[in-house]
């Protein structure tokens, strides 16, 4: 498989854990060890982790089943030996956003170690202020 069909293969598990409330697809995608930063609606968010990634999308009402608009593009902006850098912009939650992903290639495959977003508003997420 190509690095580009591989990094489909992230894309695709990041996004449709996203999509569906799918934990284990997000950690398909995501480094044990993966941090997640970024701007929603102006609010600054560090430090999450995957595992706080995985509880987020279990928490959010899951778009997959009201079958809710969705979209998701990417491009590669950097590939240089194992590490690579991915744009993506998705609509997802009812929100644009557009991620940075840092990926390395490990034994298991290309897997994202940093995700760093924006989105222009904050999806309406029960305890997303507590993860």
């Amino acid at each position: 498989m190509s690095d580009k069909e591989q990094f489909e293969s992230v894309v695709d598990n990041y996004y449709n854990g996203m999509y569906r409330g799918d934990p284990d697809l997000i950690r398909k995608a995501f480094h044990p060890e993966a941090r997640l930063q970024g701007v929603m609606a102006g609010q600054s968010f560090y430090g999450l982790t995957r595992e706080n990634f995985c509880k987020f999308v279990t928490l959010m009402p899951t778009p997959a089943d009201t079958d809710d608009p969705h979209d998701c593009k990417f491009e590669v902006l950097d590939l240089t030996g194992d590490p690579a850098v991915l744009k993506i912009t998705a609509y997802v939650f009812d929100v644009w956003f557009v991620d940075y992903l840092s990926m390395l290639k490990t034994d298991d495959g290309w897997k994202v170690v940093n995700k760093t977003y924006y989105g222009d508003e904050l999806p309406e997420a029960p305890g997303l202020h507590s993860l």
